[in-house]
């Protein structure tokens, strides 16, 4: 494990920006009781990952169920394949640092997620559901329980699709497979607030274990609190083994009661009065997709709801607002001559990195710095991060006091031509029209924008799967990924066939 300037040394409590392997540690993303996760750099192929590092306390007690449970959750989650699991990379060590290299996916866990919106509506909640009994299916069919199921370990992208991840407690029930016996800490490892009650009492689980801590999940995702709540893990766990949850249809009026049931029959005490096989459990799911909310309530509970019953009240007051601005500005106009900022002069003494992917690195503590990513693009011009470089350029230029709109459109022009000339990069293509987009997204109705939306949505629909186009989309720097989100959102929320459709008129032409 080196640093930029130093030696091998042995971990320190936060790692960023040191490298370990070929991954270089950019930012801590949480921590939690056995590991911390990194934004890292795998610099072979200039992509972002996640790597999870063991902590120093685990390593220097010399805990080595810790790091048998650590290899183990690389083990059973590395031998999955599937959309809505978390791909593992690879598993190392580096000198005393244990750690595994995880698929990297931006957006919160569910958790978070319920926190900043609130409770989903029925429809983006059956399909998380859907997601993850898919993932918690495949799992099942690989003689593998997760043991660990709650919303902070359902991650959920930007463009909305869910993910499991942290099979850090998982069990393999594989015949003629050797089970490690990792139950010193004892058998009922996990989270109180969405064990099962088979867990809780220490025997032994098979899947239908991961569908009841999926039903609570996805009871506390509809309520916005967990059906059972103490001041203790032990309160918890008396109400999960005696007591029965608060009819979900009575907190949430505006849910179909098909799925209310389901829900709780996932939440049943005995396993045997759960759906008996993971499949089940999905077929079910898959058939509510044909059921609608109760008339009348499909959006009485919940932001959406509520947005829409204030949406005549903040239009008016939103026309009377913009009015008022018109009339300010123009008065202000009429009566200020136009004064245009003058340009700072930027450094020119940037020093050169040894690696592509420090000196990326040097650029991304200071992201508005327009010379420090070009630095990135002068010093290692053939480089993946010379690419992405070129794209944060752009950005970099927009967000100045005074934004050169026209310079970061020949920036990510630039991008997307290095997409069209070179096969394997296919993926620079669509970025490149996304920037574009971005720095034109204030100029409504242009027939530029309207073609560069048109090929972006066109460009989007080609894909072969939704998770080839996340693997590309995830290159790109938050900025952009977020106004394709908005894009997707936009073309949902009003049923549009495209990007442009909804007051961009007809298909647009090339511009002239």
């Amino acid at each position: 494990m080196t640093t930029p300037d130093s030696q091998p040394q042995q971990p320190a409590s936060d790692l960023s920006n040191v490298r370990i392997g070929e991954f270089l540690l950019l930012r801590r993303l949480g921590s939690g009781g056995m590991a911390d996760v990194y934004l890292a750099e795998q610099m072979s192929l200039g992509r972002n990952v996640a790597v999870k590092v063991l902590k120093n306390d685990a390593i220097s007690g010399g805990s080595e169920v810790l790091l048998k449970r650590f290899d183990q959750e690389a083990r059973a989650a590395g031998g999955l394949s599937h959309p809505n699991v978390v791909q593992i990379i690879t598993t190392g060590r580096d000198g005393a640092v244990a750690y595994i290299v995880q698929e990297y996916v931006p957006g919160l866990n569910l958790s978070q997620w319920i926190r900043k919106h609130g409770p989903p509506d029925y429809l983006t909640g059956l399909k998380w559901m859907q997601q993850t009994a898919a993932a918690l299916r495949a799992a099942a069919d690989a003689g593998i329980v997760h043991r660990d199921v709650k919303p902070e370990n359902i991650l959920v992208t930007r463009s909305g699709v869910a993910k499991v991840t942290d099979f850090g407690l998982a069990q393999l029930n594989q015949p003629n497979t050797p089970r490690m016996n990792l139950t010193q800490a004892g058998t009922t490892m996990g989270t109180p607030w969405y064990m099962s009650p088979e867990q809780i009492q220490g025997e032994k689980l098979d899947h239908r274990s991961d569908q009841y801590s999926l039903g609570v999940t996805s009871y506390h995702m509809f309520a916005g609190k967990p059906p059972f709540a103490g001041k203790n893990p032990v309160t918890v766990a008396v109400q999960h083994l005696k007591e029965e949850a608060i009819s979900l249809a009575s907190l949430r009026a505006d849910l179909p009661k098909e799925l209310c049931d389901v829900i709780h029959r996932m939440m049943a005490k005995k396993p045997g009065d759960r759906f008996q096989s993971a499949a089940e459990l999905e077929e079910m799911l898959k058939s509510l997709d044909r059921v609608s909310p109760p008339a009348g309530l499909r959006t009485a509970t919940g932001f959406v709801g509520k947005f829409l019953q204030w949406l005549p009240e903040l239009r008016n007051a939103a026309l009377m607002f913009v009015g008022l601005v018109v009339l300010v500005t123009v008065m202000v106009r009429r009566m200020t001559p136009a004064v245009e900022l003058p340009k700072l002069p930027e450094p020119t003494d940037v020093a050169k990195a040894s690696t592509a992917g420090q000196q990326f690195a040097l650029a991304v503590l200071q992201p508005d710095r327009q010379d420090l990513w070009n630095a990135v693009i002068r010093y290692f011009p053939d480089s993946p991060e010379a690419d992405m470089a070129s794209l944060r350029l752009g950005l970099a230029l927009l967000s100045s006091a005074v934004p050169d709109v026209g310079q970061a459109n020949k920036t990510f022009q630039s991008v997307r031509n290095k997409g069209e000339l070179a096969p394997e990069k296919k993926y620079l293509e669509l970025l490149g029209m996304i920037g574009q987009a971005y720095a034109l997204r204030e100029q409504r109705r242009t027939s530029e924008l309207e073609f560069l939306l048109a090929e972006i949505d066109s460009r989007i629909e080609a894909y072969k799967s939704d998770e080839e186009l996340q693997m590309d989309l995830d290159r790109a720097p938050v900025e952009l990924q977020q106004f394709v989100q908005q894009l997707v959102m936009k073309k949902q929320q009003n049923n549009q066939d495209s990007f442009f459709g909804g007051g961009f008129g007809p298909p647009p032409r090339p511009p002239e």
